[in-house]
């Protein structure tokens, strides 16, 4: 009788370790409007390379700050991939729709970047603000085919959450995304 009070235990004691915690709640940006575009062979090409979050964006959770000077990353919401790639594939795809001078496409070890511009994106602030609205704040610049940099422009667009809670967060900051891009667009136009 022990010997099955053993293994009964074991089995719910391993099986409680494999499931996900209870109220853990996964976010994906979401993808911007979708148009049918195709690349034309006459288009240059524009590379976007991955996205650059600061440390403090760089984790699993969602960050939200408390007050003038506290943030805080959420450990029950969390993004379900990293940032950093969500925001490098969301820019690319937009500035596909968003523009028609340049084609964007993410860097990869088989493309051959020999002539092509480069856009780079910092992100200093993605977060939830105490105040109800969403953050999203840094840099981009064009660097152009021969190495230069053409143009640096800071950015910082802040949205109003259209209620409380992260759902409302995720969507204010995917419209800061869309604000960010269609900067960008009209830029290299």
């Amino acid at each position: 009788m022990k010997k099955w009070f053993v293994i009964a235990a074991i089995t719910l004691a391993a099986s409680g370790c494999s499931s996900a915690p209870e109220g853990v709640n996964t976010f994906l940006l979401p993808a911007g409007k979708t148009l049918t575009v195709s690349h034309a062979t006459n288009q240059p090409l524009l590379i976007v390379r991955p996205v650059e979050v600061a440390a403090h964006l760089a984790g699993n959770g969602l960050v939200y700050q408390t007050s003038a000077t506290e943030m805080v990353e959420a450990q029950q919401n969390l993004w379900g991939e990293a940032l950093a790639k969500q925001l490098t594939r969301r820019i690319t795809h937009d500035l596909r729709q968003k523009q028609h001078h340049l084609w964007a496409t993410q860097l990869t070890p088989t493309l051959s970047t020999t002539g092509a511009s480069r856009l780079q994106v910092r992100i200093n602030q993605f977060n939830g603000v105490y105040t109800g609205v969403a953050n999203v704040a840094g840099e981009w610049m064009i660097i152009g085919a021969n190495g230069n940099l053409q143009t640096v422009h800071p950015f910082e667009f802040s949205v109003p959450l259209a209620k409380d809670g992260y759902s409302a967060q995720v969507e204010a900051l995917s419209t800061a995304v869309g604000e960010l891009t269609t900067q960008i667009a009209n830029a290299v136009k």
